[in-house]
């Protein structure tokens, strides 16, 4: 009878966990990352030049923007699911004139990209892009604000500097990313300190690509401490020159975001 018992509150109990289980499951595959602060970004197939190859090949100008004569750029960011597919598609900077319609129809009909990566398994990754509109036949206008509006933290001329999200070519480290990473894991020496501690996690920071590629202003933005965060720093000191980021075909300085992974497993 004991034994009728404990077999029916187990069987009892076993929806329960499983359901728990797949509750906590779906809690964390929910969670939506910032590609910013992650090592391996979602990435459209190619590369960032086929995605927008793609766009230049399926954006239709809109009729109000040509007879405006609205030029620029809009600003969209979007959900890349682990599955690669484009959700929640947003206009986060207005162009106006059918312009910013136009960008997020182009997006919906982009193809899958592959997913963002973190510990290994897909996840869901906010991104933003700019998308531009530049209509060769017709001269922007100096005293349109939607026009000479410059997406960058310090519109001084030729000083200014951009974020490098706003970009549509951004500066690139000789190889790609994932060579930059090969890099900074190979010239990182763990800290006694944090060894010690048991200290793991992402020291997130930020820098200039100057004109010539170089890095300056380097920063820790968010700290781990135990000597990781100094680390970062020394480690990326003896970055080579990276490609610097373009405007209209010409260098700009502009600001980068990455975060420097510290791992006692790797």
């Amino acid at each position: 009878m004991k034994k009728l018992i404990y077999s029916s509150l187990i069987a009892m109990l076993l929806p329960c966990i499983w359901l728990k289980s797949a509750y906590a499951q779906q809690k964390t595959d929910s969670t939506v990352y910032s590609f910013i602060s992650m090592e391996s970004p979602p990435m459209y197939p190619g590369g960032m030049s086929s995605l927008y190859q793609f766009l230049g090949e399926n954006i239709r100008y809109p009729a109000d923007a040509l007879v405006q004569n609205v030029q620029g750029s809009v600003l969209v960011s979007f959900v890349v699911e682990t599955d690669g597919t484009l959700n929640d598609i947003k206009v986060d900077r207005k162009l106006g004139a059918g312009t910013d319609e136009e960008a997020v129809r182009v997006l919906k009909l982009a193809k899958r990209w592959n997913p963002g990566m973190v510990n290994g398994r897909p996840a869901r990754v906010k991104f933003n892009i700019p998308i531009k509109f530049s209509n060769p036949n017709f001269k922007l206008s100096p005293v349109t604000p939607k026009t000479v509006e410059i997406p960058g933290e310090n519109n001084t001329g030729e000083d200014a500097i951009y974020n490098f999200v706003s970009l549509e070519n951004p500066p690139q480290y000789n190889g790609g990313m994932e060579k930059f990473y090969a890099f900074i894991g190979t010239n990182i020496k763990y800290p006694e300190e944090a060894v010690k501690n048991k200290i793991q996690g992402n020291v997130l920071m930020s820098f200039t690509v100057e004109k010539n590629g170089t890095l300056s202003d380097i920063k820790v933005d968010r700290k781990l401490g135990y000597g990781t965060d100094e680390e970062a720093v020394r480690v990326l000191k003896l970055s080579e020159k990276w490609i610097p980021g373009l405007i209209d075909g010409k260098e700009v300085r502009v600001k980068y975001s990455i975060p420097v992974k510290f791992s006692l497993k790797n």
